[in-house]
């Protein structure tokens, strides 16, 4: 993926790859992609928000056809549950 097919909120993240290679790069690069899941959680957290605000004035039919998913994902995000399965619980053996 080059520059040009980063996807569109991410456009100002292109200048940390231009130009030669320098540590510097490199170092920005690391810390952009070790804090990508911190920016997941942020992201689904302001989009939870947005969403269960607009349930006010618009239906779960409205958003989901805006942001591409069945209303009663809708209602999920909005209530802040994650497609995402939590972590495995083990069982511990009897002793």
């Amino acid at each position: 993926m080059d520059q040009s097919q980063l996807p569109e909120p991410f456009t100002f993240l292109a200048p940390i790859a231009d130009g030669v290679a320098t540590l510097d790069q490199a170092a920005a690069l690391t810390r952009a992609l070790e804090n990508v899941p911190d920016l997941q959680r942020w992201l689904k957290a302001q989009r939870g928000r947005v969403v269960s605000d607009l349930r006010v004035n618009h239906s779960r039919e409205e958003i989901g056809n805006r942001i591409n998913c069945k209303p009663q994902r809708v209602s999920d995000i909005a209530a802040g549950h994650s497609r995402q399965p939590g972590p495995r619980r083990t069982v511990k053996p009897e002793s």
